[in-house]
């Protein structure tokens, strides 16, 4: 993303909106199709990253993989964006 756009996004407090959408976008070519399926609403909030998976297991498995997904999110997203998951159910 263009550095002016960067910085009239966060002018106008749209960064984090605007990272939020690019997640949603990016996770399920991140995450696969049968995680996507399974995920309902993402949120971004100061940093946070915040899935609800409605599947307890699911949420137990993706929560072993947390540093792997800020990883490779980040690394979609080219910025340090997003700096802890948390899984609700």
């Amino acid at each position: 993303m263009g550095h002016a756009i960067q910085r009239l996004l966060k002018a106008y407090g749209l960064e984090e909106g605007y990272y939020a959408a690019a997640v949603a976008t990016y996770w399920e070519e991140l995450m696969g199709p049968a995680v996507a399926r399974r995920t309902g609403e993402i949120k971004l909030d100061k940093g946070v990253l915040r899935i609800r998976i409605e599947s307890a297991p699911l949420r137990q498995e993706l929560s072993y993989g947390k540093d792997k997904i800020i990883q490779r999110l980040n690394g979609k997203l080219e910025r340090r964006i997003i700096k802890e998951v948390q899984f609700i159910g």
